[in-house]
Formats: structure tokens, sequence, C-alpha cells
């Protein structure tokens, strides 16, 4: 007979519920760590791992186990893989599907990384590189559903390498026919960063095109920036990213201003940058420690007054145990900071 535990992770793979809220994979980010502290205050409705090489999982590389683990909640939790070949990714998939099933355990889902745009990425063909052919990328997309039958199949992607709506339909519908389950857009070129608001009419006009869930990813820091990617950009869904480092605790806030505007929360904002540094600790192999740390409070010390100081003593710390102290010793100067009122 199956233990309480093991029958939680043997749950059915989840379909999207109703206007979903996802955490966005980010690298160095989108970790065991960083999904336990959101779950703690309520949740999401789609986790993302940070992505893997496709090809270092099959090697057995030393820290892939860190990278796919979808824990606290597998049966939510896609994990994404990248490479520049249809095959080990497909390997990959199968290989990862073999493996939660020997364990009781399940794969809540199948990302293909069509949206990377770091330039060592898309030189070795992943990333962005894959939205050059459509009919390539419907062939991933095909391969991930045969290689992990009934596993939930999406895509992440970008605008690709121009402004033209008729190629991002056109791509979308290749692999709407491929069989992917839904399509997450990111709506910047290759080029784009962050400097400059998303074009989210492209979202909108995929959204009217493909009948498959599309999901729209950035930009997005409250709850009225949700309201207008699924009002005014027909988005089916929402993803987050920075923003859910940032304030672990958005996607909670979100859903409680959905149900009342005057929602308010207080959080204690200390208590919570030391669990993830306790997280860290905990979960990841300490060659991971610092730079997980970094990246993390390099956004969660917009949270404090004087939090520029704080992050870049942090960004120069050498190990988990300095970041704690100086985190420890900006709220002995700085009281007033450890809980906030969000609204």
């Amino acid at each position: 007979m199956l233990s309480a535990k093991t029958a939680a992770y043997s749950a059915p793979m989840q379909p999207l519920p109703p206007r979903p809220l996802m955490l966005a994979p980010m690298v160095e980010l989108s970790h065991r760590p960083l999904r336990e502290l959101i779950e703690s205050f309520g949740g999401c409705d789609r986790y993302y791992t940070e992505m893997t090489s496709a090809a270092g999982y099959l090697a057995n590389s030393p820290y892939d186990r860190f990278f796919v683990d979808s824990e606290p909640r597998p049966e939510r939790t896609a994990v994404q893989f990248y490479g520049a070949e249809v095959e080990p990714i497909a390997a990959a998939a199968a290989r990862l599907l073999g493996e939660r099933t020997a364990a009781g355990s399940c794969l809540g889902g199948l990302d293909a990384n069509f949206g990377c745009s770091a330039p060592l990425i898309e030189k070795a063909g992943g990333g962005v590189s894959w939205m050059k052919d459509a009919d390539r990328s419907a062939r991933l997309i095909a391969a991930l559903k045969t290689a992990a039958p009934g596993v939930p199949v999406s895509a992440k992607l970008r605008l690709g390498y121009e402004a033209s709506e008729a190629a991002l339909i056109a791509f979308c519908r290749a692999l709407e026919a491929a069989g992917a389950d839904y399509i997450v857009v990111h709506p910047r070129l290759k080029h784009e960063k962050f400097r400059r608001s998303g074009h989210w009419e492209f979202v909108a006009a995929v959204s009217t095109a493909v009948g498959i869930p599309v999901i729209g990813n950035g930009d997005i820091r409250d709850a009225g920036g949700y309201r207008t990617v699924m009002e005014r950009y027909g988005a089916t869904g929402a993803m987050l990213g920075r923003e859910a480092v940032r304030r672990p605790w958005i996607f909670s806030l979100i859903r409680g201003k959905e149900a009342n505007p005057a929602f308010g929360m207080s959080v204690a904002i200390e208590e919570t940058g030391l669990r993830m540094i306790a997280l860290i600790r905990e979960l990841l192999p300490s060659p991971l420690h610092i730079s997980r740390a970094r990246r993390f409070f390099f956004y969660y010390c917009d949270n404090l007054s004087f939090g520029h100081h704080l992050r870049w003593s942090i960004q120069n710390a050498d190990g988990l145990d300095e970041v704690e102290r100086l985190f420890r010793a900006y709220f002995d100067e700085v009281p007033s900071d450890r809980v906030r009122l969000e609204r």
C-alpha cells in the first residue's frame, strides 16, 4: 500500500486551472528553495525549474539532480530542458519520466526552451535559435509528447528575430499541431532586454490565432498588471519571473486582490530572507550556495529602505555564512524594515 507521501507524489498531472499564475524558469533562481518559499505563502498554479541541459542530464552531470528537482509540488512543476538537437532532449524527457515513475513520483510537465537569448545558448543552437525553424521546433514538441506520454508539454518562446506577427503565429500554430498543450510567450525580440515594455499586441494576436492556452510572460508586477494581461491582451494566464523573486508572496497578493481589492498582507521581510538562506543551505549542494544567494538577494533587497548597499555587499560576499551575517546586521541597524504591509 502506498504511503501518504508516495500517494501524493503519484497524483495525476494537473491541467491548467482557470486564469493560472505561474513561476517562470530563471537561471540560478527557479530552484527548489524559491519554490518552497513561494509555497509557504500559498503557492502558484504552475512552477518551472531553471533550464537544464539535456546533454548534461544524460551525461550524469553532478548537479543535474538539483536542477530537475521539482519538489515541493511535483504534480504542478514543469522541468525545462534545453539543447540544440531533438533527440537528446527527447531522450532526457523519457529518462526523467522513467525515473519519476520508478520512484512513485510524477512529472508535472515538460517545457521546450525556445526563448533563452543568452549568447552562449543561442550560438550553440539552443534557446531562441529554435525559432528560426518552425518545422524543426514542432518535431521537438512531437518527440517530447512521444517520449513522455500523458505529460503536459509546453513551449516558452520569445517573438524571435523580427517583429512579424505572421511568422510568430505560424510558429505557434506549428507547435499546436505537433501537440503542445500550451504556449508561453515572452513578447520581446531576441535582442531586447527588460528596459522597455514587451510588445503585448503579439500575445493578443497569438491568443486569437491558436486553440490552446497562451500564457503571457513579462512586465507583471501587481494585480493590475495581471488583469491587463488577461483582459486587454486575452491571455489564458500569466507567468511572473523577477517579481516573484523580489516578492515571493506576490502570487498570494494577486489572488487576494482578485477576491477583494482592499486585500492586504503583513510580510515578515527579515524572517523571509533568513528562511531563504536556510532553504539554500538545506536543499542545495554547497558549490551552488553563494551563486543562488547572490541572485536571490539582488532582487529581494528591493524591499529594503537602504537595499542598494546591502545588495552590493552580498554580491561581494564569499559564502552563505557571510550573506547571513550581512543580512542580519542590516536589520539591527534598520529594524523598521523587518515587517511591511503589502497592499
